[in-house]
C-alpha cells in the first residue's frame, strides 16, 4: 500500500506548533498526531530491539509503541496487526510511519502528520530517512517563548533560553530544507501565513482551518498548558513580552542575542550585549527534571512508563538484542 509520505511539525517549545497544529488537523485531508516523542523515546534504546527484520524484534517496538500510545491518551491503541497493515517496512521509520498512517485514518484523513517540538534534535535523521516529507519549524521571538516555557514548563530562565537557542541551532542548520513559521506572523495573519503552508504541503486552504477552537480533542482542551486553544487566535499575544520585568527581557535579549539578531527579532534597547550559556551540570538537568515533574501526576505517570520501558530493554541479555 503506498501512501502519502507523512509531514512533520516541529520547532521551540512554546513557540505555537501545538497551535499550527490544531490549525492544520482541522483540514478536511489531515490528521496531525499531538506529539508522539518517537524520536527521544525509542532512538537511543534502537539498537536494544535487534534486527527489526526479525519478526519478534519488530512486535517488541510495536508494542513498547503501543503502550505510549495508550498513556498519552490522545489515540485509542491500536492493535499490532493495524501496525503491521500499514507497515511499509520492518524498519524504526517504518514503525512512526504506521502510527501516524494509523491516526490519519482513524480521523478519516488522507494526510498524516506529526508535531513534536522537540524532534528538531533529529532532523538529519528525519530528513535523511524521509527525503520527501515536508518539515515546517516554528520559533517565536525568545522573550515571549521563554516566559511561556517557565510558566508550562516550570523551567529556570536559563534552561528556557537554553532550549530556545538549541530550537534556534537546529534551524539554522537545516534552514534551507525546512519552512520556517513565526508565531508572530501566524497569529497577526492566520488566513495568509495558512495558505503559505497549504502551498508547501500541496493542499488547499480551508476556511475551516480557522475556526479550529470549535473542535479542541477533549483529552488537549483538559490540559492546563493549551487552555487558550478554546478561545481562539490572539493576536496581541505576540507583544505579551513587554509586560515582563525588564531585567528578564535584558536578561533573555542577552541569552539569546545570537538567535534573535539571527530571526530578526529587534532588541528593546538597540544592541543587547551577548552572555554565553553557563555550562549545564548533571545536578542541574536533575532539578530541572523535578521541577518539570513537580506534583503532576499525568507527568509522573508518562516518565513511569518511559522508565519502565527502559528498564525492560536494559534486562534483556545482550544475545537476545545484537543486530545480526
Amino acid at each position: 500500500m503506498k501512501l502519502p509520505a507523512p509531514f512533520f511539525i516541529v520547532g521551540s517549545p512554546r513557540a505555537g506548533t501545538t497551535l499550527l497544529a490544531r490549525m492544520l488537523d482541522r483540514h478536511s485531508r489531515i490528521a496531525v498526531y499531538h506529539e508522539t516523542h518517537y524520536y527521544p523515546l525509542f532512538r537511543s534504546e534502537l539498537t536494544r530491539y535487534g534486527d527489526l527484520r526479525a519478526p519478534e524484534n519488530l512486535a517488541r517496538l510495536i508494542d513498547d509503541v503501543r503502550e505510549v500510545v495508550r498513556v498519552q491518551g490522545f489515540l485509542a491503541p491500536p492493535r499490532r496487526e493495524e501496525f503491521l497493515e500499514l507497515l511499509p517496512e520492518p524498519t524504526f521509520e517504518g514503525v512512526f510511519a504506521a502510527l501516524l498512517w494509523i491516526n490519519a485514518r482513524r480521523h478519516g484523513k488522507a494526510r498524516a502528520a506529526d508535531k513534536t517540538p522537540g524532534h528538531h534534535a533529529y532532523l538529519s535523521e528525519i530528513l535523511d530517512r524521509f527525503p520527501t516529507s515536508p518539515v515546517i519549524f516554528v520559533m517565536r521571538d525568545p522573550r515571549g517563548a521563554v516566559p511561556s516555557m517557565r510558566l508550562a514548563l516550570r523551567a529556570s530562565l536559563s534552561s528556557a533560553a537554553r532550549m530556545w537557542n538549541e530550537a534556534f541551532r537546529s534551524y539554522s542548520r537545516f534552514s534551507g530544507r525546512v519552512y520556517l513559521i513565526r508565531y508572530e506572523e501566524l497569529v497577526a495573519a492566520p488566513e495568509e501565513t495558512l495558505k503559505a503552508t497549504c502551498a508547501v504541503l500541496g493542499e488547499r486552504f480551508e476556511d475551516e482551518m480557522l475556526r479550529f477552537s470549535e473542535r479542541v480533542p477533549e483529552r488537549l482542551a483538559a490540559l492546563p498548558n493549551f487552555q487558550k486553544l478554546l478561545q481562539g487566535v490572539d493576536a496581541g499575544a505576540a507583544d505579551g513580552f513587554l509586560r515582563l520585568p525588564p531585567e528578564d527581557i535584558r536578561q533573555i535579549e542577552a541569552l539569546c542575542a545570537e538567535g534573535m539578531e539571527s530571526l530578526g527579532y529587534a532588541f528593546s534597547a538597540g544592541e543587547a550585549p551577548i552572555l554565553s550559556m553557563p555550562p549545564v551540570s548533571k545536578l542541574a538537568i536533575a532539578v530541572d527534571r523535578l521541577r518539570y515533574y513537580g506534583v503532576d501526576r499525568r507527568r509522573w505517570r508518562r516518565g513511569w512508563m518511559r522508565w519502565r520501558i527502559l528498564l525492560r530493554l536494559r534486562l534483556r541479555r545482550p544475545a537476545d538484542w545484537n543486530p545480526r
